[in-house]
C-alpha cells in the first residue's frame, strides 16, 4: 500500500492551513468582542487585531514557496471565477489580509502611528488616523465587514478539500465546520496568550482583569464543547459515507494516525484543555463568585495544547487524505 501513496502536498500545506485559521480566528474574536463592549473587551480587541494579520501572511508565504512556480503566484488574482473555490479562497485571503492589516492599524495605541512620523502622508486625510467618532465609525465598518470575510477563510480550506470527491477522507461535509471551529478555537487560545504573557496585566483593574479573562474562557470553553461535537459527526460521516470511507476512517480509528488524532487532537487539543476551562469556570457558574485569581501555567497550558492540537489536525488532515483514494 504504502508504494502507491503519493503524497503531493506535506506539512508546509499545514503550516498554511494553520496559519489562515488562526488569523481568521483572532480577527472573528477581536471583532465581535469590539460589537459585544467597546470599552469593556477592548484588551481583546486591541490584542486580537494586533495577532490577525501575521500568521496569515507567513502561511501564504510558505504556500507560494511551496509551489513549482512560485513567481507565478499572481496571475491567481487576474481573473475571478465564482465557481471555483480555489479562485473564491484566493480572493477572500487578499480582502482578509488587507482587513486585518487596517484592522491592526486601526488599534494601534496612539504612541504607535507610525503616520505621524510622515507629516505629508498624515496630512492626506483617507490615510490618516479618523478622530473621535469617525475613528469609531471606521473601526465598526471593518470589523463588520472582517467577520464573514473571516468566517469564509476559515470555511475555505474545508470546502476546498471536501470538493475532491476521489478523497474519501476529505468528501466529509463536517470538514468545514471543522476548520472552522478549529480557527476560532485556535484564534481565542492566541489572544489569551498574548493577553497574559507578552501584554500581561500592567495597567489593568482587578475588575478589568475579571471581566476579560470570563470573556475569553467563555468563549474558549464554548468552542470546545462544539469541537467535540464537530469530531464526533466528522467521524461519524466517515463511517455513514460510501464504502470508499472504510478505509479513510481506519487511518484515524486503529491505523496509522490514530493514537495522533485521539491524543493529539482530541486529548490534548481538546478535553485536557475543556477540563481546564471547566476548572476555571466552576466558581462563577456553579457557586456564583468571581473566577479564580489568575493563574499564569493554566492560561499557558490551555493556550499550548488548543494551538498543538489544531496544527496537528490540520496535519492529520492534510496527510490523511493523500492516503485514501475512491
Amino acid at each position: 500500500m504504502e508504494g502507491q501513496i503519493s503524497i503531493h502536498w506535506n506539512w508546509i500545506v499545514a503550516v498554511d492551513l494553520f496559519g489562515a485559521g488562526l488569523s481568521a480566528g483572532a480577527f472573528i474574536i477581536s471583532a465581535t468582542a469590539y460589537f459585544l463592549g467597546k470599552e469593556r473587551y477592548e484588551n481583546i480587541t486591541r490584542i486580537g487585531a494586533a495577532i490577525a494579520p501575521f500568521p496569515v501572511i507567513v502561511g501564504i508565504l510558505c504556500l507560494i514557496y511551496d509551489l513549482e512556480r512560485p513567481e507565478l503566484f499572481w496571475k491567481l488574482f487576474l481573473t475571478f471565477k465564482p465557481h471555483s473555490v480555489m479562485s473564491l479562497g484566493s480572493w477572500f485571503l487578499l480582502f482578509f489580509s488587507v482587513l486585518s492589516f487596517l484592522h491592526f492599524y486601526l488599534w494601534l495605541p496612539e504612541r504607535f502611528d507610525h503616520l505621524k512620523l510622515f507629516p505629508r502622508i498624515r496630512a492626506n486625510r483617507f490615510l490618516s488616523r479618523f478622530p473621535g467618532d469617525n475613528l469609531t465609525k471606521v473601526r465598526g465598518l471593518v470589523a463588520g465587514f472582517g467577520i464573514p470575510v473571516s468566517i469564509g477563510v476559515g470555511i475555505y480550506t474545508g470546502v476546498l478539500l471536501g470538493a475532491l470527491t476521489a478523497r474519501p477522507f476529505w468528501n466529509n461535509p463536517m470538514l468545514p465546520m471543522l476548520f472552522l471551529i478549529s480557527a476560532m478555537m485556535t484564534g481565542s487560545a492566541s489572544i489569551c496568550f498574548v493577553g497574559c504573557f507578552v501584554k500581561g496585566f500592567r495597567g489593568m483593574s482587578r475588575e478589568n482583569v475579571q471581566t476579560n479573562k470570563f470573556m475569553i474562557h467563555s468563549i474558549d470553553f464554548t468552542l470546545m464543547v462544539f469541537s467535540i461535537i464537530a469530531i464526533f459527526l466528522f467521524i461519524l460521516g466517515l463511517y455513514v459515507s460510501p464504502r470508499s470511507s472504510l478505509e479513510a476512517v481506519h487511518l484515524i480509528m486503529g491505523g496509522p494516525f490514530t493514537l495522533l488524532f485521539w491524543i493529539g487532537v482530541v486529548g490534548i487539543g481538546t478535553l485536557v484543555p475543556l477540563g481546564l476551562e471547566v476548572y476555571e469556570l466552576i466558581p462563577h457558574y456553579i457557586e456564583h463568585v468571581e473566577m479564580r485569581a489568575h493563574n499564569p501555567w493554566i492560561s499557558g497550558a490551555i493556550t499550548s495544547c488548543v494551538l498543538i492540537g489544531g496544527f496537528t489536525m490540520r496535519y492529520i488532515v492534510i496527510y490523511a487524505g493523500q492516503m485514501t483514494q475512491a
